[in-house]
Protein backbone atom coordinates (compact mmCIF):
# COMPACT_ATOMS: atom_id res chain seq x y z
CA UNK A 1 0.00 0.00 0.00
CA UNK A 2 1.22 3.38 -0.77
CA UNK A 3 2.28 5.82 1.52
CA UNK A 4 1.17 9.39 -0.14
CA UNK A 5 3.28 12.01 1.54
CA UNK A 6 5.14 15.50 0.10
CA UNK A 7 8.46 14.34 1.39
CA UNK A 8 8.18 11.68 -1.42
CA UNK A 9 6.38 13.94 -4.76
CA UNK A 10 6.89 10.60 -6.68
CA UNK A 11 4.27 9.07 -4.45
CA UNK A 12 1.84 12.67 -4.65
CA UNK A 13 2.14 12.32 -8.10
CA UNK A 14 0.79 8.78 -8.46
CA UNK A 15 -1.43 9.83 -6.37
CA UNK A 16 -3.28 11.72 -8.59
CA UNK A 17 -2.89 10.11 -11.85
CA UNK A 18 -4.67 7.32 -10.02
CA UNK A 19 -7.78 9.47 -9.41
CA UNK A 20 -7.17 12.28 -12.14
CA UNK A 21 -10.89 11.08 -14.41
CA UNK A 22 -12.69 11.42 -11.48
CA UNK A 23 -11.06 14.09 -9.96
CA UNK A 24 -13.95 16.72 -10.60
CA UNK A 25 -16.73 14.41 -9.42
CA UNK A 26 -14.75 13.61 -6.27
CA UNK A 27 -14.39 17.28 -5.56
CA UNK A 28 -17.99 18.04 -6.11
CA UNK A 29 -18.77 15.12 -3.56
CA UNK A 30 -16.94 15.58 -0.73
CA UNK A 31 -17.65 19.86 -1.20
CA UNK A 32 -20.83 19.12 -1.09
CA UNK A 33 -20.54 21.88 -4.47
CA UNK A 34 -18.50 24.50 -2.36
CA UNK A 35 -15.31 24.36 -3.82
CA UNK A 36 -17.32 25.84 -7.27
CA UNK A 37 -18.60 28.96 -5.42
CA UNK A 38 -14.82 29.08 -3.68
CA UNK A 39 -13.43 29.10 -6.98
CA UNK A 40 -15.34 31.83 -8.26
CA UNK A 41 -14.18 33.88 -5.53
CA UNK A 42 -10.94 33.40 -6.42
CA UNK A 43 -11.72 34.52 -9.77
CA UNK A 44 -13.26 37.66 -8.81
CA UNK A 45 -10.33 38.29 -6.30
CA UNK A 46 -7.30 37.90 -8.95
CA UNK A 47 -9.37 40.16 -11.53
CA UNK A 48 -8.98 40.05 -15.37
CA UNK A 49 -4.96 39.65 -15.76
CA UNK A 50 -4.05 38.95 -18.97
CA UNK A 51 -1.38 36.45 -18.58
CA UNK A 52 -2.29 34.15 -16.26
CA UNK A 53 -0.05 31.00 -14.53
CA UNK A 54 -1.69 28.68 -12.90
CA UNK A 55 -0.13 26.33 -10.72
CA UNK A 56 -0.96 22.70 -9.38
CA UNK A 57 -3.46 23.47 -12.01
CA UNK A 58 -4.45 20.03 -11.97
CA UNK A 59 -7.49 19.77 -14.17
CA UNK A 60 -7.54 23.49 -14.94
CA UNK A 61 -10.90 24.33 -13.33
CA UNK A 62 -9.53 27.82 -12.31
CA UNK A 63 -7.40 28.39 -15.51
CA UNK A 64 -10.04 27.79 -17.82
CA UNK A 65 -12.70 29.64 -15.42
CA UNK A 66 -10.37 33.05 -16.12
CA UNK A 67 -10.38 32.34 -19.68
CA UNK A 68 -14.08 32.03 -19.78
CA UNK A 69 -14.47 35.04 -17.74
CA UNK A 70 -11.79 36.98 -19.68
CA UNK A 71 -12.67 36.58 -23.52
CA UNK A 72 -8.81 38.06 -24.08
CA UNK A 73 -6.83 36.61 -21.66
CA UNK A 74 -4.30 33.68 -21.92
CA UNK A 75 -3.20 31.27 -19.12
CA UNK A 76 -0.47 28.87 -18.89
CA UNK A 77 -1.69 25.74 -16.98
CA UNK A 78 1.40 24.09 -15.03
CA UNK A 79 1.57 20.91 -12.69
CA UNK A 80 3.33 17.65 -12.34
CA UNK A 81 0.95 14.98 -13.40
CA UNK A 82 0.47 14.98 -16.84
CA UNK A 83 -2.78 12.82 -16.41
CA UNK A 84 -4.36 15.73 -14.44
CA UNK A 85 -3.34 18.58 -17.43
CA UNK A 86 -4.91 15.54 -20.34
CA UNK A 87 -8.03 15.95 -18.24
CA UNK A 88 -7.48 19.81 -18.78
CA UNK A 89 -6.72 19.94 -21.64
CA UNK A 90 -10.13 17.79 -22.71
CA UNK A 91 -12.03 19.91 -20.81
CA UNK A 92 -10.50 22.81 -22.14
CA UNK A 93 -10.95 22.48 -26.48
CA UNK A 94 -12.91 25.69 -26.62
CA UNK A 95 -10.20 27.63 -25.36
CA UNK A 96 -7.25 25.37 -26.80
CA UNK A 97 -5.67 29.00 -28.73
CA UNK A 98 -5.74 30.90 -25.73
CA UNK A 99 -3.86 28.15 -23.15
CA UNK A 100 -1.04 25.78 -23.13
CA UNK A 101 0.31 23.16 -20.41
CA UNK A 102 3.63 22.12 -18.76
CA UNK A 103 4.56 19.06 -16.59
CA UNK A 104 7.32 21.03 -14.43
CA UNK A 105 7.45 21.55 -10.43
CA UNK A 106 6.33 24.05 -8.88
CA UNK A 107 9.12 25.01 -6.65
CA UNK A 108 11.32 24.93 -9.76
CA UNK A 109 9.59 26.96 -12.67
CA UNK A 110 11.15 26.55 -16.30
CA UNK A 111 10.20 29.80 -16.82
CA UNK A 112 11.69 33.52 -17.89
CA UNK A 113 11.35 36.22 -15.20
CA UNK A 114 8.61 38.79 -14.89
CA UNK A 115 6.54 36.86 -17.62
CA UNK A 116 2.99 36.91 -15.58
CA UNK A 117 1.04 39.24 -15.10
CA UNK A 118 -0.91 37.09 -12.28
CA UNK A 119 -0.53 33.50 -10.59
CA UNK A 120 -3.02 31.04 -8.90
CA UNK A 121 -2.69 28.09 -6.54
CA UNK A 122 -5.86 26.43 -5.57
CA UNK A 123 -6.18 22.88 -2.92
CA UNK A 124 -2.29 22.73 -4.08
CA UNK A 125 -0.13 23.86 -2.10
CA UNK A 126 -0.10 21.86 0.58
CA UNK A 127 0.94 19.28 -1.62
CA UNK A 128 4.09 21.17 -2.67
CA UNK A 129 7.41 19.75 -0.59
CA UNK A 130 8.52 23.30 -0.02
CA UNK A 131 5.88 26.21 0.37
CA UNK A 132 8.71 29.09 0.21
CA UNK A 133 10.44 27.68 -2.50
CA UNK A 134 7.10 27.51 -4.72
CA UNK A 135 6.73 31.30 -3.52
CA UNK A 136 9.74 32.50 -4.34
CA UNK A 137 9.62 31.08 -7.75
CA UNK A 138 6.56 32.46 -8.64
CA UNK A 139 7.76 36.05 -7.29
CA UNK A 140 10.54 36.04 -10.08
CA UNK A 141 8.18 35.30 -12.79
CA UNK A 142 5.59 37.72 -11.94
CA UNK A 143 5.89 41.10 -13.48
CA UNK A 144 6.36 44.32 -11.45
CA UNK A 145 2.37 44.59 -9.87
CA UNK A 146 1.78 41.14 -10.41
CA UNK A 147 -0.85 39.53 -8.44
CA UNK A 148 -0.95 36.04 -6.44
CA UNK A 149 -4.06 34.40 -5.08
CA UNK A 150 -3.94 31.30 -3.07
CA UNK A 151 -7.03 29.06 -2.69
CA UNK A 152 -6.62 26.38 -0.07
CA UNK A 153 -8.41 23.82 2.48
CA UNK A 154 -7.57 24.73 6.25
CA UNK A 155 -8.17 24.53 9.75
CA UNK A 156 -11.74 26.33 11.07
CA UNK A 157 -10.65 28.56 13.74
CA UNK A 158 -14.00 28.01 15.45
CA UNK A 159 -13.25 25.16 17.96
CA UNK A 160 -16.56 23.71 17.90
CA UNK A 161 -16.51 23.39 14.24
CA UNK A 162 -13.07 22.23 14.11
CA UNK A 163 -13.86 19.31 15.76
CA UNK A 164 -17.04 18.77 13.55
CA UNK A 165 -14.61 19.13 10.63
CA UNK A 166 -12.16 16.81 12.17
CA UNK A 167 -14.45 14.13 11.89
CA UNK A 168 -15.82 14.63 8.43
CA UNK A 169 -12.27 14.14 7.36
CA UNK A 170 -11.34 11.22 9.24
CA UNK A 171 -14.90 9.40 8.57
CA UNK A 172 -16.84 11.02 5.45
CA UNK A 173 -14.20 12.28 3.08
CA UNK A 174 -12.31 8.81 2.82
CA UNK A 175 -15.88 6.96 2.10
CA UNK A 176 -16.67 9.83 -0.73
CA UNK A 177 -12.96 8.98 -2.18
CA UNK A 178 -13.82 5.09 -2.24
CA UNK A 179 -17.40 6.09 -4.15
CA UNK A 180 -16.51 8.33 -6.49
CA UNK A 181 -12.73 8.19 -6.82
CA UNK A 182 -12.01 4.33 -6.48
CA UNK A 183 -9.05 5.36 -3.71
CA UNK A 184 -9.88 5.56 -0.17
CA UNK A 185 -6.22 5.87 0.65
CA UNK A 186 -5.67 8.85 -1.55
CA UNK A 187 -8.31 10.76 0.96
CA UNK A 188 -7.17 9.54 3.58
CA UNK A 189 -4.15 11.42 2.62
CA UNK A 190 -5.85 14.30 1.22
CA UNK A 191 -7.55 14.75 4.58
CA UNK A 192 -4.31 14.46 6.70
CA UNK A 193 -3.17 17.11 4.59
CA UNK A 194 -5.80 19.17 5.60
CA UNK A 195 -4.92 18.60 9.00
CA UNK A 196 -1.68 19.43 9.08
CA UNK A 197 -1.02 22.13 6.81
CA UNK A 198 0.72 25.85 7.56
CA UNK A 199 -1.96 28.07 8.96
CA UNK A 200 -3.11 31.46 6.86
CA UNK A 201 -0.45 32.98 9.96
CA UNK A 202 2.15 30.89 8.32
CA UNK A 203 1.58 31.33 4.61
CA UNK A 204 0.95 35.20 5.03
CA UNK A 205 4.48 35.12 6.54
CA UNK A 206 5.96 33.12 4.51
CA UNK A 207 4.59 35.88 1.38
CA UNK A 208 5.86 38.85 3.16
CA UNK A 209 9.39 37.10 3.90
CA UNK A 210 9.61 36.59 0.17
CA UNK A 211 8.38 40.58 -0.69
CA UNK A 212 5.03 39.90 -1.31
CA UNK A 213 2.31 41.98 -0.03
CA UNK A 214 -0.63 41.07 1.04
CA UNK A 215 -3.21 42.72 0.10
CA UNK A 216 -6.46 40.70 1.14
CA UNK A 217 -7.27 37.58 3.38
CA UNK A 218 -10.46 36.07 3.31
CA UNK A 219 -11.68 33.26 5.69
CA UNK A 220 -14.80 30.72 3.68
CA UNK A 221 -17.26 29.09 5.38
CA UNK A 222 -15.82 30.03 9.05
CA UNK A 223 -12.17 28.71 8.08
CA UNK A 224 -12.72 25.77 6.28
CA UNK A 225 -10.70 27.31 3.50
CA UNK A 226 -8.39 30.10 3.06
CA UNK A 227 -8.05 32.58 -0.03
CA UNK A 228 -5.00 34.90 0.42
CA UNK A 229 -4.47 37.72 -2.12
CA UNK A 230 -0.93 39.68 -2.55
CA UNK A 231 0.99 41.43 -5.13
CA UNK A 232 4.74 41.75 -5.97
CA UNK A 233 5.71 45.75 -5.66
CA UNK A 234 5.54 47.54 -8.73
Amino acid sequence: MTRYTPSAPETIQEMFASVAPNYDRANTAFSFGLHKWWNRSLLKTIGPVQNLLDLCAGTGEIALGHLKKNPNAKALLLDFCPEMLAVAKEKGAPYQERFSCIVADAQELPLDPETFDGATVSYGIRNVQDPLKCFHEVYRVLKPGGRFAILELTRPRSPLMRTFHRLYLKALLPLLGALTAKNIEAYKYLASSIQDFSSPDTLTSQLNDVGFTLLSRRSLLGGVATLLLSQKPR
